[in-house]
């Protein structure tokens, strides 16, 4: 697969735990990667890290992560 920008990435990859192989970085950044795994579920990108032992890798989640116990103001 083609290494894209982490912003072009997180446009095709709405809403989804992802883990890239970094391929190039920006002031110590993950700039640019390869998608290794996408998916909504957390833990079936977790057991992918362990099977990419030895490679730069970079895993997050696309989305807005809300706090468990969300708290507003008037």
């Amino acid at each position: 697969m083609k290494a894209l920008t982490i912003d072009t990435i997180e446009r095709n990859f709405p809403n989804q735990w992802l883990l890239i192989e970094v391929t190039e970085t920006k002031g110590g950044v993950p700039f640019r990667g390869v998608v290794l795994e996408a998916s909504e579920r957390r833990q079936q990108v977790v057991k992918e890290i362990g099977r990419n032992k030895g490679k730069k890798l970079f895993f997050f989640y696309s989305g807005i992560v809300a706090s468990p116990k969300p708290a507003f103001a008037l």
